[in-house]
């Protein structure tokens, strides 16, 4: 059908497409008032690109505060997820894509460094486009929310070349004006784009208009008429026409597009219209089974009166139970004529209640959609109940790992927080998402002012609650001390002169306490939480364990799958403080808990999670995957994620020993929030033997910082040792010494530094107290093999047996299905392989000749020993040796390139026979026997030894091969003793 008065703007759009679908594709933005057609134009433009094989994704922008972030970009990619195979799909999965499809399980990616999100999504879409052309249709960008215009930026600018054309409508007459918020970022696309702007429809193009519309033609006078008070806006034309074809006069439209809608709206039934009321406060698209609750009707009825108001085409079906308003006008129309806006609002949360997560309805309500109807419906509702919801929501953004949203959402929840102690509760969340912002300053200011608020209670525990909160996250030297001693006074008693963290902790105890009596989970999960950060300290890892179980228990028993989720990862890092090898279990049961809560943060700390255990375990490669994954769904960049991120990839570096890339790191982690980033400075130090560069970061005085004392004490252990520091070496043992049995661990289980036993052993051994020494260091390996860590118990044998690296000893050593290989400096792990078995043999017999057979068959009786024939006698090598230096004069006096090249096949083809009657060392061949039989294999299995070495260990690869003979009988004769 052809589009009225719109030949030559969707003339350019079909030609956009015919590029697109030919060579590439570009930016294309319609503009024009709500009305005018914009829509239209695009649907149309959209089918000739698919009748032209291109995929066409769609999205529109949702005017509401409260709308999900990159909301249009959300609806691309699901379009997205529907058309591509399975198989391309999950290539991309995992990633920023699978988190922003998130919605009630996965959440949408808000991070603060989007580079990662923006470069993931326009990747799909250029992947997609490889495999037909992909056109992009994005409405209503004046409702836009900032971050999902800077994508649409983004994706412009890098996919230029591609056969990938986005296309955009939006309100000129709207974003034209200086305080609209989408202004500085619309205006720079627009010189980048191809800009369609649609004005009203001419005098002639109305009529044609209101003919194709009522089906009939209309008098020249009515077309001046409709076209003068319509300004020739289509939509307005259409509705018109709609008027006059019922028999109503063409005036009644002049006060706007309202009065056109109630006209259509009074020939229905009354029933319909005041459902449509309804449904305009649920948004453009609503579900039917929401609106049926929300209107308190029985779904029958909806579907019968959803089917009157489509006939008047008034509202679409969707599929799948969805339906969407014709134009937006009619919602606003509709919306705009409420009397009562503010109890419709209200019913909607009265029907869905404050948590949807769990009901029916969770894959049609967003908690930041009910969070809107609660803050517009809130003069009708408890302001608890307003406040319940809205922190929902909150936390919901927060678990998806949008900060930003999370806080706009608590601002507004503190708007309707009613009375002092729901304020002070709302702001301490507020605060400790203001944080994860990177915004301490205003979180401290928040935290104070809360303080102040609490002073005038009567009850401790809400000024015990802001200490907690400013003494974990604010800076030391502000007035999170005097708030804590003063809120210790009255929780407490006078406050005794112990250093902070012990007032701390002993505050969050007594909350937890008063918690309980008082069968109060939230505040006990609180409490639980605040009692954990608190108590720190190698002493206390069974208190930390108890603390995880009972978390566990309590946000089972609220349904707080986040505490819950927490609580399980906490809980494996608590057993591997104590030693326990369940820890590997309750990993595994944490990966699972967070599969199935499947929300951005969680496959985030599982990521992080299999991480450490997989270079705990010596695991590189599945360590470094389980980064990037880990760095993946953590783009956004937050101050503790970027912590964890440096800890980790400097400890998986540590472990391999790949120095230069450390070095390249350690400015990245000093210029970080890291705690202590001296301590890991000097560590690597003394790993690759600096110990002069240790000394200058070691600082035996200073007060480790809470959680980080596990990491400082084995760094001032290792330094004693390595510098011969006595004095510091009796100190470090004696806060060792109470621990034995336990390992190091820090920074919530970011760091696992061996057990305790490992660096009393090398300090005692350093003391001369050897006896001791060698119960240590065979318990620190007992405990590492229980563990599963062999890097550990690899290293506790080293020491126990004193020819570590530190003697420059070399090591051929088979550990169950592995080797464990070690030469001048270097140390690999390699699968068992029967050439291993063989070269151990020659080293532990170095300069004693070795029967192949007895390699081959070590029970074989000695007659298999014997040898048979040579492969070749001295009468044929001697004619071989002729026939060469016979090739070798003709070659030179060769005078054509192919003479030369033919002789040259020759005599390679000559010594390759010779190879293959030769060992390694040149040693004669023998036929006919067994002992043939074993020298070909023996042969045949170090040589596929030392070639497969030579990927992992060149050094040793080479050293083998120069100093290991095979034939009949074989040796190792090289100087180098190893330990086996």
């Amino acid at each position: 059908m052809r589009l009225i008065g719109r030949d030559h703007p969707a003339g350019l759009l079909r030609a956009e497409v015919d590029r697109v679908t030919r060579s590439h594709g570009g930016l294309v933005l319609v503009a024009g008032e709500a009305g005018i057609g914009k829509t239209t134009l695009v649907t149309d433009a959209a089918e000739r690109a698919r009748q032209q094989g291109a995929l066409v994704l769609g999205g529109t922008c949702w005017d509401s505060d409260s709308a999900p972030g990159y909301w249009p970009w959300v609806q691309v990619l699901r379009a997205l997820r529907r058309a591509v195979p399975p198989e391309q799909w999950a290539a991309l999965d995992g990633g920023p894509p699978a988190v922003l499809l998130g919605e009630a399980h996965a959440g949408v990616e808000h991070a603060a460094d989007a580079f990662p999100l923006y470069d993931a999504v326009t990747t799909a879409l250029v992947a997609a486009s490889h495999r037909c052309p992909v056109v992009v249709v994005l409405e209503d960008l004046h409702w836009a929310d900032a971050a999902s215009l800077r994508l649409l930026e983004f994706a412009a600018r890098h996919t230029w070349f591609e056969r990938l054309l986005v296309i955009g409508t939006y309100r000129d007459a709207e974003v034209d004006a200086a305080d609209h918020p989408v202004r500085p970022l619309l205006t720079p696309l627009l010189g980048r784009a191809t800009t369609v702007a649609l004005s009203g429809l001419g005098p002639a193009e109305v009529g044609e208009l209101i003919a194709r519309t009522a089906g009939r033609a209309p008098e020249p006078d009515l077309v001046d008429e409709v076209h003068r008070r319509t300004g020739g806006n289509p939509f307005f034309v259409e509705q018109t026409a709609r008027l006059w074809q019922g028999g109503g006069p063409v005036t009644a439209i002049a006060p706007g597009v309202r009065d056109a809608v109630q006209r259509r709206l009074s020939l229905l039934p009354a029933e319909v219209g005041d459902l449509l009321a309804s449904a305009s406060v649920l948004g453009r698209e609503f579900h039917r089974r929401v609106l049926a609750m929300t209107a308190a009707l029985p779904a029958p009825a909806v579907d019968k009166l959803l089917d009157q108001a489509a006939q008047a085409r008034l509202v679409r079906g969707l599929g799948g139970g969805r339906f969407s308003f014709a134009h937006d006008l009619v919602r606003e129309a509709l919306y705009d004529g409420l009397s009562d806006v503010d109890e419709r609002h209200a019913a909607v949360v009265r029907a869905l209640g404050a948590d949807p997560a769990g009901g029916p309805l969770a894959d049609e309500v967003l908690p930041a959609d009910l969070a809107r109807h609660a803050h517009l419906g809130a003069a009708r509702l408890p302001a608890d109940r307003v406040v319940d919801v809205i922190v929902a929501a909150a936390r919901h953004a927060s678990s998806r790992m949008t900060p930003e949203e999370a806080v706009g959402h608590y601002r507004r929840a503190l708007e309707h927080a009613d009375g002092v102690r729901r304020r002070i509760a709302v702001t301490v969340e507020l605060g400790h998402e203001l944080f994860h912002c990177t915004e301490p300053a205003e979180a401290e200011r928040l935290y104070e002012q809360a303080a102040e608020a609490a002073r005038g209670l009567d009850d401790p525990e809400p000024l015990a609650r802001v200490a907690l909160a400013l003494h974990r996250f604010a800076e030391p030297e502000g007035s999170a001390h005097e708030v804590l001693r003063e809120a210790y006074e009255r929780f407490i008693g006078p406050a005794p002169d112990l250093p902070a963290e012990e007032l701390a902790r002993e505050i969050a105890v007594r909350t937890t306490e008063a918690a309980r009596t008082g069968g109060d989970d939230g505040a006990l999960a609180s409490g639980l939480w605040a009692a954990y950060d608190m108590t720190t300290g190698i002493a206390r890892a069974e208190e930390r364990l108890a603390l995880t179980d009972e978390l566990i228990a309590v946000s089972r028993r609220s349904g707080d799958h986040s505490a819950e989720h927490f609580g399980t990862s906490l809980r494996w890092v608590a057993l591997a403080e104590l030693g326990d090898p369940r820890y590997l279990d309750q990993l595994h049961a944490f990966v699972a808990l967070s599969d199935r809560f499947g929300l951005a943060r969680f496959h985030f700390s599982a990521a992080i999670d299999q991480c450490i255990v997989a270079t705990f375990r010596g695991r590189y490669a599945e360590a470094t995957a389980m980064l990037a994954r880990a760095a993946d769904l953590g783009a956004g960049g937050r101050v503790e994620i970027r912590l964890m991120y440096l800890h980790l990839k400097w400890a998986l570096l540590l472990a391999q020993g790949r120095f230069d890339e450390l070095a390249a790191l350690e400015p990245d982690v000093a210029a970080s929030a890291h705690p202590c980033p001296g301590v890991l400075a000097g560590i690597t130090a003394l790993e690759r033997g600096d110990v002069a560069a240790a000394r200058e970061l070691v600082r035996p005085d200073e007060r480790p910082q809470p959680g980080m004392e596990p990491l400082w004490l084995r760094f001032h252990a290792q330094y004693a040792v390595a510098a011969g520091d006595r004095d510091l070496a009796v100190r470090v043992r004696d806060r060792l010494a109470p621990h034995r049995g336990k390992w190091l661990v820090s920074l919530y289980g970011c760091d696992l530094s061996g057990p305790v036993d490992l660096w009393l052993g090398l300090l005692d051994r350093f003391l001369g107290r050897h006896d001791d020494a060698v119960r240590e260091l065979t318990a620190a390996r007992r405990s590492a093999e229980r563990m599963h860590a062999p890097p550990w118990a690899e290293r506790a044998d080293r020491h126990l047996t004193g020819t570590g690296p530190a003697a420059a000893g070399h090591e051929f050593r088979r550990d169950g299905d592995v080797w464990s290989l070690s030469y001048r400096g270097t140390a690999v792990r390699v699968p068992d392989a029967k050439g291993l078995r063989d070269l151990h043999a020659l080293l532990s017999r170095a300069g004693d000749p070795v029967p192949a057979t007895s390699l081959l068959a070590p029970e074989a009786a000695p007659s298999a020993r014997l040898g048979g024939d040579p492969v070749l006698d001295d009468e044929a090598k001697a004619r071989y040796r002729r026939r060469l230096a016979l090739l070798d004069e003709e070659i030179d006096r060769a005078s054509g390139d192919d003479r030369a090249a033919a002789l040259d096949r020759e005599r390679a083809a000559l010594l390759e026979e010779l190879r293959a009657a030769a060992g390694l060392a040149g040693r004669t061949r023998r036929l006919g026997d067994d002992a043939e039989r074993a020298r070909k294999a023996v042969t045949a299995r170090i040589r596929d030894t030392l070639r497969k070495l030579d990927a992992r260990h060149p050094e040793l690869a080479a050293h083998l091969r120069e100093t290991v003979s095979t034939g009949a009988t074989c040796v190792y004769s090289g100087r180098e003793r190893f330990r086996l």
